[in-house]
């Protein structure tokens, strides 16, 4: 049996060979089913949102699949004698972002879901985690951007302004949400979604963080997931009581657990695609939510849109398309921008 076909070269994990399969086309397809995958789960807290489900108690839900999925694994494994190389100051440094993430970050956005749709809170919270992303780089890696990367974040901040007033614009004709012609709520969805994008950044930030101190990626998906887990759950427990948690009708339940599932299947995806392709090229593919987003919030829940809502969404993506980050971070193989919602 030949076995060398499978082989990883540990200095270059992009010398993984799948017989004939080139390695690179494997990682850009891993990558692009990522971002369906993510946009599937986007599509099933969208549902959520329009149900009227407290966002506390979807987010909740969607996290414990990660946590019930990864959380034996690893106490299998720690029964086994295996000890995994954490230090308590990289395990506080992802709990603190996990619970960053969880209660500014997904929750945010599961609001802003039910207020301004996916057509609009995706390229918003992409843009701002492109800005977000940038800004702690300058400000706390040191690093510079190139010009062309000043320029997508100025195109990302006039596209969200663009988005901003085509959602104050809307046709009342289309409105199938309840913020439509209520600039206040507006732009309160806005930015809801504009804080998530921004803690997603700083997760990412975390990722770096905890990926050069050694810390095996698996631990990283439990301690970010089991703060929503817990923190989450405690208030739906407060908001909803225990009675009303268990009511929830099944369908409902249903579309909660399947933003789980696809939500952990693209995590597992983008992993696999950083290992076969460079990071940048990963990241440019997986911010393609941001455009099949916009889309599904569309045609699917017949979001209302406008000329300026297009603009804005079209530039957000030319934005992120042109965005490029600091050659320090583009050479390095760590999942920075790693989204684990």
């Amino acid at each position: 049996m030949r076995t060398e076909t499978h082989a990883v070269d540990r200095q270059n994990p992009t010398s993984l060979s799948f017989g004939r399969i080139n390695p690179t086309w494997l990682g850009t397809t891993c990558c692009l089913l990522s971002a369906l995958g993510y946009s599937a789960a986007n599509v099933c807290l969208r549902q959520a949102a329009a149900l009227q489900i407290d966002p506390a108690w979807v987010i909740c839900i969607k996290e414990a699949v990660a946590v019930l999925v990864v959380g034996p694994w690893l106490l299998f494994r720690v029964m086994q004698g295996y000890r995994f190389p954490v230090t308590w100051r990289g395990l506080l440094i992802l709990v603190v972002a996990g619970l960053g993430v969880q209660l500014l970050g997904n929750l945010n956005i599961q609001w802003a879901f039910g207020v301004v749709g996916l057509a609009i809170s995706m390229p918003v919270v992409f843009g701002s985690m492109l800005i977000g992303s940038a800004l702690i780089g300058l400000l706390v890696f040191r690093e510079t951007l190139p010009p062309r990367s000043m320029l997508a974040v100025a195109l990302v901040i006039i596209a969200i302004g663009l988005l901003g007033y085509g959602a104050s614009r809307a046709d009342p004709s289309q409105e199938a949400l309840p913020a439509a012609a209520h600039l206040p709520l507006v732009l309160a969805g806005i930015a809801a979604a504009m804080l998530g994008g921004t803690m997603f950044a700083t997760l990412g930030a975390a990722l770096r963080h905890s990926g050069q101190t050694g810390v095996p990626v698996i631990v990283t998906v439990l301690v970010v997931t089991g703060m929503g887990f817990l923190s989450l759950g405690g208030i739906s427990l407060v908001r909803l009581g225990p009675a009303q948690m268990a009511a929830t009708d099944p369908g409902a339940l249903g579309w909660m657990a399947a933003s789980g599932v696809f939500n952990l299947v693209a995590f597992a995806l983008i992993i696999k695609g950083l290992e076969l392709t460079t990071l940048v090229h990963a990241n440019v593919l997986n911010v393609s939510q941001a455009a099949i987003g916009a889309l599904a919030g569309m045609v699917l829940f017949r979001e209302p849109h406008n000329g300026w809502l297009l603009a804005g969404v079209g530039l957000t993506l030319v934005g992120i398309a042109i965005f490029r980050p600091p050659q320090s971070l583009a050479e390095e193989e760590l999942p920075v921008d790693v989204e684990i919602p």
